[in-house]
């Protein structure tokens, strides 16, 4: 069977844009490609691990999580808000390497500066 190509855009949303990975779940197993992925905050995060070929150790890492590994996550020492989200980066860094965007194996877009819900 032929596989059909699609392009995806992923919107923001915090938690709920998880539900992007059931998304990309769901086009894989129904035959579809991405040929190519963009996305604005969550969806960029979403979008730049499964770029990156590692969407599922992503989810894996979420689903081990439990309160109180999420409360480790949070630190709060930003000076401009409440949480600096520095711990937060080095354990996706940690997950995710630190690819350049041209090596990824589909093209990937992170847009950020406009994204609103």
């Amino acid at each position: 069977m032929t596989k059909k190509s699609v392009s995806l855009v992923l919107g923001s949303g915090g938690a709920r844009g998880l539900t992007h990975i059931g998304v990309i779940k769901y086009l894989e197993e129904h035959n579809y490609e991405i040929k190519s992925i963009s996305g604005c905050s969550m969806g960029a995060l979403i979008g730049g691990f499964y770029a990156a070929g590692k969407l599922d150790l992503y989810k894996d890492w979420l689903i081990s999580l439990d309160t109180f590994d999420m409360i480790k996550l949070l630190d709060f020492k930003g000076s401009g808000g409440l949480v600096s989200g520095v711990t937060l980066m080095k354990e996706l860094e940690k997950l995710l390497g630190n690819p350049s965007i041209e090596s990824l194996p589909i093209s990937y877009t992170a847009i950020e500066k406009y994204c609103h819900t």
